[in-house]
């Protein structure tokens, strides 16, 4: 099995890619092949798993402890995935002894973050894989990482079962001590008697802050020993496919922050998320104890349609078809579970459940769904109209929310007209607002991580006509190319803005930055992420020149860098917005600066664009009415405190574990929290952000119902900043 010679330039995300490897490349995969059998493994990635807070009894079941062995395919993987980035990536780096030493430590830094399992002498026993991760990349030899992950899977069950061992015992809630929350300082520990004392610690303060919360001690207990045990069981749970993934992503991380490679499994996961659409029964799941558990049912899905699946919903066994047998699923790894749902359109699965409204001990069911193209809706673009401006005079502002830049990339290529597309849904939003009369449309990208870079230029084409210039995008060659809107007409001639933060990132950089450069709209809120490179994905037996069945998963991997129309760089600085609202984020901890080895910032000559003259004289006033509005609102005054609380809050890195110390802290915090709360109440301002006291719990150890509940009300409410955001484009309307 060969690799495919390079035919082609890299290109966008959207082209084919070929790689070229030497000839010793090629060698490796044969000898592999010759030495070794080509069955593998298709497994999946776990999920994290969640604990639930009902009464269901705790399970000491250990799942089975496997050797692993990474397969062929995986070496394969490896050994290709070397080839592409030390060649082929934008910024290149040698697959020497200091990549090395680079990957060692990001691989040990995914495994225990927080230094919580490993041993100083765990990492000493690993030293002469440290020194030769670059030599067992390019032969395709990862016995040496499995065998670090199993060494860490043995430390996790080993300190879970101790973990589990001091729930038995009592905690001395008087006597004063603290817990360091923030160990990314923190030393690996030398000796069991150190790192058993930390987890004690740990234990303790787990147990005090359900304590705190009001649950009795048999019901700490029990909660406890659910969560660590589900804590235990993920990791040990983890296979080869896991580890492959792991590693590889080490390396992918440490030459570049947006490099990853994808397992076959995950690969799968990523194009649902990019095209929002996939082939089964339209239910997110998401796991409690040891069931797989339906978290929503997609509206319009055929679970939905079939009136038989609903929240809380428990699932037992899984079958195909009409008569195929049932596979008892208790226990499993949510993904495989997935796995055995999803399934070609048109067929049949069957599902056997608990009911919620039986509780665990009520009878079953078995619901047959039909197989369907399903489309997450609730993820895509969605609007609102909103009455916003100064001193009784209103204009319409259409609140378009944007989470992702999304594109069925499979959809398209089979030719399918009517394939899922950020573009043409808010095409359509934008044509039900300028029949509604709006004055102004506000796009609200905060959050919103990127996605499909022609998406980010056919969106903008929206706005500002086309074919124009949206992006130059330079290869590390240096050579640089436009990359245009598509060619159609204006669909929105009324003012704009957009409100982005620091999460905002990527397309959406590129979205805010060309309607800042072009002066088509005012971008609105904190400084963005600060990404300013393009990355390509494809799957790794594209280059096998006979593909026989392999899956080696997918690399994604950067390609080259982007610039503004005027030249610069988003990268590292970002887009800083024509008006700025206080943040939410710490620059210094979140952003492409806090990467040790973000690409740095540059210019290169702004390309040919003609952009709107008119508005860069209106920014100074659309910032003095802000100012004025503002400090006179008290909305706003509630918004700066409750961003200064917050920070104050948050910079707290050790914490006591003395019962009477906590008390006393949770008390004075429960009275803020509720003169915030009153505030907000007098306000008339949503109380879906508002502070809540610390209940102890774990992710997915609430109440589903009211989890549930309270998404639905943060997608249906405005905060006081988006508000604000709607009243700057109403101030801009009023100036056409």
């Amino acid at each position: 099995m060969k690799l495919k010679v390079l035919a082609t330039a890299l290109a966008l995300l959207a082209t084919s890619a070929c790689v070229y490897a030497d000839s010793e490349a090629l060698n490796r995969i044969e000898r592999l092949e010759q030495s070794q059998s080509t069955q593998h493994q298709l497994l999946v990635q776990n999920s994290s798993p969640s604990a639930d807070a009902s009464k269901a009894p705790v399970s000491q079941k250990k799942p089975e402890k496997k050797a692993l062995e990474p397969t062929v395919d995986q070496a394969k993987a490896a050994i290709i995935v070397a080839n592409i980035l030390t060649r082929f990536e934008y910024d290149k780096k040698p697959l020497d002894e200091n990549m090395s030493h680079a990957v060692f430590k990001e691989y040990l830094k995914m495994m225990d973050p927080a230094k919580l399992y490993l041993l100083k002498s765990d990492i000493d026993e690993f030293e002469p894989v440290r020194q030769n991760i670059h030599t067992m990349l390019m032969t395709g030899r990862l016995a040496p990482a499995f065998a670090m992950f199993e060494k860490y899977r043995d430390r996790v069950e080993q300190r879970f079962d101790h973990a589990l061992a001091l729930l038995d015992k009592p905690f001395d809630f008087d006597v004063e001590e603290s817990f360091d929350l923030d160990r990314k300082k923190a030393e690996w520990s030398t000796s069991e008697e150190q790192i058993n004392d930390l987890w004690r610690k740990r234990i303790k303060n787990d147990y005090l802050r359900l304590k705190l919360a009001g649950s009795k001690d048999s019901v700490i207990v029990e909660k406890l020993k659910k969560r660590y045990i589900n804590n235990r069981n993920q990791i040990m749970r983890m296979n080869g496919e896991d580890v492959a993934e792991m590693f590889l992503n080490a390396y992918g991380n440490s030459t570049d922050p947006h490099t990853s490679y994808y397992s076959p499994s995950s690969a799968k996961n990523f194009d649902v998320q990019i095209s929002l659409s996939v082939d089964g029964i339209g239910a997110v799941l998401q796991k409690r104890d040891e069931y797989g558990q339906i978290r929503e049912v997609v509206p319009g899905g055929p679970a939905a349609k079939s009136g038989k699946l609903n929240p809380g919903d428990r699932i037992v066994a899984v079958g195909q078809g009409e008569s195929g047998p049932m596979e008892d699923v208790v226990d499993w790894r949510l993904d495989d579970i997935v796995k055995l749902i999803r399934g070609k359109r048109g067929t049949t699965v069957r599902i056997e459940i608990i009911p919620a409204e039986r509780g665990m001990e009520g009878k079953h069911t078995t619901v047959s769904i039909v197989r369907q193209k399903v489309t997450m809706e609730d993820q895509a673009a969605r609007y609102r109209i909103f009455e916003a401006g100064s001193n009784g005079d209103k204009r319409k502002v259409g609140i378009i929310t944007i989470p992702s830049f999304y594109e069925d990339f499979d959809a398209k290529a089979r030719g399918e007209s009517n394939y899922k597309s950020l573009t043409r849904d808010v095409r359509v939003i934008l044509e039900k607002l300028d029949k509604e009369g709006v004055d102004g449309v506000l796009l609200d990208l905060r959050n919103n991580g990127g996605g499909s870079l022609s998406e980010a230029a056919n969106l903008s084409g929206l706005f500002l006509g086309g074919p124009n210039p949206i992006v130059q995008v330079s290869t590390a060659e240096g050579t640089t190319s436009n990359v245009r809107s598509a060619t159609g007409k204006l669909v929105w001639n009324k003012p704009v803005g957009v409100m982005v933060n620091r999460i905002s990132a990527s397309a959406s950089e590129i979205f805010a930055a060309v309607i800042q450069d072009y002066g088509r709209g005012v971008v609105i809120g904190d400084p963005t992420w600060g990404k300013g490179s393009v990355q390509t994905i494809r799957g790794l037996d594209e280059f096998l020149r006979r593909h026989e069945g392999e899956e080696l998963g997918s690399l994604k991997w950067t390609i080259q860098k982007f610039f503004r129309v005027n030249g610069s760089s988003t990268q590292e600085k970002g887009v800083v917005p024509d008006i700025v609202f206080p943040s939410a984020f710490d620059p210094t901890e979140l952003g492409e600066s806090s990467y040790e080895n973000a690409m740095p910032w540059s210019k290169i000559a702004p390309t040919k664009y003609s952009g709107y003259d008119s508005l860069a004289e209106k920014i100074g006033p659309l910032k003095t009415m802000h100012e004025q509005r503002t400090q006179q609102s008290d909305s706003w005054k509630l918004l700066l405190d409750e961003l200064a609380y917050a920070r104050k809050t948050s910079d707290k890195k050790v914490i006591s574990l003395r019962y009477a110390t906590r008390l006393e802290e949770r008390e004075k915090m429960s009275m803020e929290q509720s003169q915030f709360e009153e505030r907000r109440k007098k306000l008339g301002e949503s109380d879906v952000n508002s502070f809540r006291l610390d209940d102890g719990l774990a992710a997915g150890e609430g109440n589903l119902t009211q989890e549930l509940a309270d998404e639905k009300k943060r997608k249906e409410s405005l905060d006081i900043a988006i508000k604000e955001a709607a009243n700057i484009v109403a101030d801009l309307a009023k100036q056409k």
